[in-house]
Order: C-alpha cells, then structure tokens, then sequence
C-alpha cells in the first residue's frame, strides 16, 4: 500500500497507547478489532498445553499489524499480547471496516491485499523457525 492508502486507513481508526506491562488482550476474548502497531514493542503469548503455562512465541515491532483476523470473521483470541515497550496503535473496528468497504472498495480491496501479504509472510517465517526446529 502507498503512504495516501495508508493515511485513509487510518482515517478510519482510532488511536490507543498503552504502557508497558498492560494488557492488548487476553486470550479468549472477542476478536473484534485490527490493530496497526506504530510505536512500541509486543509480545504475544500462546499456552504451551502443559496445565496452564503460557509461553512467548513472538515479538511485535513497530510497523505491523496485529490481530488481523478479526476482519475476516467473529471469532476468539487463540493468545493473550502484552505491552513490553510503550505502545501507540491504531485501531480498526469491524464495523469501520464494514463503512470502508461500503464508502471505498478499490482501498479496502487493496488493504486485504496488503494484509494477505503480511499474513503470508508470517506463515513463511514461521515454517522456517520449525524446519530449524525439527
């Protein structure tokens, strides 16, 4: 996406910061919204199937998406995201997706595009972290 692509985007988003240590969500709540991290650092958290220990499995930088699926259907968290280094996101409701899609389709089409190629390359980079594995 073009930096205009972007700003109109984020047109459609509301603002949140939050300190390090507080909570983005927790595992097993709705997943209702999309989040743009722009400043800060995030650490994602998956429960490892012994009792009920929780494990870091990634790291978020600025300049990514997180919970990306909560645009493509209602569902729930399968992780819990902490806040590790003070953290500014832009936030995506469902519903302003939804007004996007009605007021702008060629953007919202070119923002599912953008948002296939992050997900793509994360199933990438995650493939080859177990292939080093095994």
């Amino acid at each position: 996406m073009n930096e205009s692509d972007k700003r109109s985007i984020l047109s459609y988003c509301s603002e949140k910061r939050l300190s390090v240590g507080d909570v983005l969500f927790e595992y097993g709540e709705p997943s209702l919204t999309l989040y743009f991290l722009t400043e800060g650092r995030l650490a994602v958290h998956k429960f490892t199937g012994f009792q009920e220990k929780m494990q870091v499995v990634a790291l978020l930088d600025n300049a990514t998406v997180v919970s990306e699926s909560a645009l493509l259907e209602k569902k729930c968290h399968k992780t819990k995201v902490t806040v590790i280094e003070s953290a500014l996101l832009y936030c995506l409701t469902q519903e302003k997706h939804q007004v996007l899609q009605k007021e702008n389709p060629a953007l919202a089409a070119r923002f599912f595009e953008y948002l296939l190629a992050v997900v793509s390359l994360r199933l990438e980079k995650t493939s080859e972290r177990l292939a080093h594995i095994l």
